[in-house]
């Protein structure tokens, strides 16, 4: 493994044109799609994101994004960072990009997900890190064919350049997101939620609102149901992911 300089790159093969359709996405379908066409250029076969954004309550949001298959997805989404990994022990001391080998991750137990990848016929991948003034994204990039040190170079500005376009999008999406969710859900709605989420019963938050107990089951299925999930436990963490309220 060895952390990247990344210089100024003479031999971009990411136009202008490619970059801007990036930014001109209306949701996280069309920014998948997009990213993957543009990783078949580069010689990568995926990619995954893990985004964390601060909302306007302070309260942190995090983000998956990814083209890599679903078990891996949720492997990484649902692992907390090991202090074993060494990309995770990079970061901790550098912002430099890291390109890794993923024989070498396995050998050093980095964590259960890179042996998946590799089970996949990940070989070697590039890893960054990518801020903005509330947001910070891992952004791993991943290729099953040899390395090609001749192109190296080219191929991490690239790589750089369009870590940076996921993330500024990604931020976009999520706020506006977030942003839809609050307005979908009544006032009514927010503070059930708000109340739930600090551990009150259906019966306390009637007698704290003064409505009835059968009002507040109302409220609470209602933004289950706008917020897309099953049961009031699931909108209330749905919740607290959008910032539309904070933990209790």
């Amino acid at each position: 493994m060895s952390a990247v300089k990344t210089e100024t790159a003479t031999l971009l093969r990411l136009s202008e044109c490619h970059l801007s359709t990036v930014l001109q996405a209306n949701d996280f379908d069309e920014l998948r799609a997009y990213i993957q066409q543009l990783l078949a250029t580069l010689g990568n076969c995926d990619f995954m994101q893990k985004m964390d954004l601060r909302s306007p309550n302070e309260v942190s949001l995090c983000h998956f994004l990814g083209t890599a298959s679903e078990p891996i997805m949720n492997l990484f989404g649902g692992e907390v960072p090991s202090k074993a990994d060494p990309i995770e022990r990079h970061f901790a001391k550098s912002n430099l990009p890291l390109a890794w080998d993923i024989d070498q991750l396995c050998e050093l137990n980095a964590g259960h997900g890179y042996l998946l990848l590799q089970a996949t016929g990940i070989r070697h991948g590039l890893s960054m890190l990518i801020r903005s003034e509330q947001a910070i994204s891992r952004i791993d990039f991943y290729s099953n064919t040899a390395r090609n040190s001749s192109s190296s170079t080219a191929q991490q500005a690239d790589l750089l350049l369009l870590a940076t376009y996921i993330h500024n999008t990604a931020e976009r999406l999520l706020r506006k997101t977030q942003a839809r969710h609050t307005q979908l859900l009544s006032v009514r709605e927010i503070e059930c939620l708000k109340w739930s989420a600090c551990g009150k019963t259906s019966r306390e938050i009637g007698e704290l609102l003064k409505i009835t107990q059968h009002t507040v089951y109302f409220h609470l299925k209602n933004a289950a149901m706008k917020l897309g999930v099953f049961g009031s436990r699931h909108a209330v963490s749905r919740a607290i992911m959008l910032g539309i309220i904070q933990p209790g």
